[in-house]
C-alpha cells in the first residue's frame, strides 16, 4: 500500500515531470528540424545561384554562337560574290581569248611558224638580258 499512497500523493508531481520530459523531447526535436530546414535552404540558395550563373553562361554562349553565325553568313555571302566575280571573269577571258584567236588566225605574221634559230637566238638574248644561266629558274625582281 506504501507505492499506492506514494502515487496518489505524488502524481500530479509525476504527470508533470512526464509532461517536462515530452517536451524537452520535442524540443530537442524541433531544434534538429530548424538545423536541418536552414542546411536545406542555404541548399537551395546555392543552387539557385548556380542555376543563375549557368543561365547567364547560357546565354553569353547562345549570343556568341549567334554572332558566329552571323559573321559564317556574312563570309558566306562574300565568297559568293567572289565566286561570282571569278566566273565572269573566266567568262571574259574567254571572250576575248577567242576574239585574239579570230583575229591572230586572219594575220599573215601570226600563223607563219618562227623559225627554230630565231627562236633560240631570242630565248639566250632574253636569259644574257636577265642576268640567268643555263638551266637556272628566274629568280623573282623585287618590286620598287
Amino acid at each position: 500500500m506504501n507505492i499506492i499512497g506514494f502515487f496518489r500523493n505524488y502524481s500530479h508531481l509525476i504527470v508533470i515531470g512526464l509532461i517536462c520530459v515530452c517536451l524537452w523531447g520535442l524540443n530537442a526535436r524541433n531544434s534538429q528540424l530548424t538545423a536541418t530546414n536552414d542546411r536545406l535552404e542555404k541548399l537551395a540558395n546555392s543552387k539557385d545561384d548556380q542555376i543563375t550563373d549557368l543561365r547567364s553562361k547560357n546565354d553569353g554562349l547562345a549570343s556568341s554562337v549567334n554572332d558566329l553565325v552571323t559573321a559564317v553568313n556574312q563570309q558566306n555571302a562574300v565568297m559568293s560574290q567572289a565566286i561570282e566575280q571569278r566566273a565572269e571573269t573566266a567568262q571574259q577571258n574567254r571572250k576575248l581569248q577567242s576574239e585574239i584567236k579570230r583575229y591572230l588566225a586572219a594575220d599573215k605574221c601570226a600563223v607563219a611558224p618562227v623559225p627554230a634559230g630565231a627562236a633560240d637566238r631570242l630565248r639566250d638574248a632574253a636569259k644574257t638580258a636577265g642576268g640567268v644561266p643555263d638551266n637556272q629558274p628566274a629568280k623573282p625582281s623585287a618590286s620598287r
